[in-house]
């Protein structure tokens, strides 16, 4: 019998590169998924998307997606964790880090993402509350990951208005968590209601009003009184 002569070392290198391809392509793919999903639900609803309606939308086939997702609602669930959290924390939270007083952080954040926003952007709403307005009622699964994103939120902006009452910038005896609900009932009501009327100049009304909220728990000036 012929033998073959194969080096050791191409017995040891060959199956420690496949398991490394494998993994980023599966990363990718789940990511891919995620991505086309998003945007479906957030301009149609859950309810209204199929599992077709997204694989459509990806280079991949519907083996793959049920690789990553068993059931449309394990996208859904993914979805709130891995997308719109996320999401909810890098537009209205993390920026807030870089002012010295937070109030005009939260100003900014909302003039420049949905005051500035194009107005059809604004026609979708926000895609956590659209998710609460549509599932939380209905699935216990979707009900509990919303409820931890928003309690997320409001304990993100908690920490943030501590840091503004530490440094002097709110009043003493302001209570910070109820601000932050406040907050964050505000940040979706902004959505709600520039949804529900079509007006973007709706928005100048709002800020105005959160404004003047502002003046009663704040020790000094806002800088951008007037933006």
């Amino acid at each position: 019998m012929k033998k073959f002569n194969i080096p050791i070392s191409m017995l040891i290198m060959k199956p420690t590169k496949a398991p490394k391809r494998r993994t980023r392509n599966l990363e990718k793919s789940r990511r891919e998924i995620l991505d086309v999903a998003f945007f479906e639900v957030f301009t149609r609803g859950f309810q209204g998307v199929s599992v077709d309606d997204i694989v459509k939308k990806t280079s991949l086939t519907k083996g793959a997606f049920y690789h990553h997702f068993p059931t449309k609602l394990d996208l859904g669930y993914a979805l709130v964790e891995e997308v719109v959290t996320p999401m909810i924390l890098d537009r209205w939270i993390t920026p807030l880090k870089d002012f010295k007083n937070p109030l005009e952080g939260i100003l900014q954040r909302l003039d420049t993402l949905i005051g500035r926003a194009d107005p059809k952007e604004l026609r979708w709403g926000c895609p956590l509350n659209n998710l609460v307005q549509e599932m939380a009622p209905v699935d216990a699964g979707f009900r509990k990951r919303l409820e931890r994103a928003l309690t997320l939120w409001i304990d993100e902006m908690d920490q943030q208005l501590q840091r503004a009452r530490r440094d002097g910038y709110l009043s003493p005896n302001v209570r910070t968590r109820d601000v932050a609900h406040f907050l964050v009932m505000t940040h979706e009501g902004f959505y709600g209601l520039l949804k529900g009327l079509h007006d973007p100049k709706a928005f100048d009304v709002l800020y105005s009003s959160l404004k003047r909220y502002f003046q009663t728990i704040e020790t000094q000036p806002l800088t951008r009184r007037n933006s």
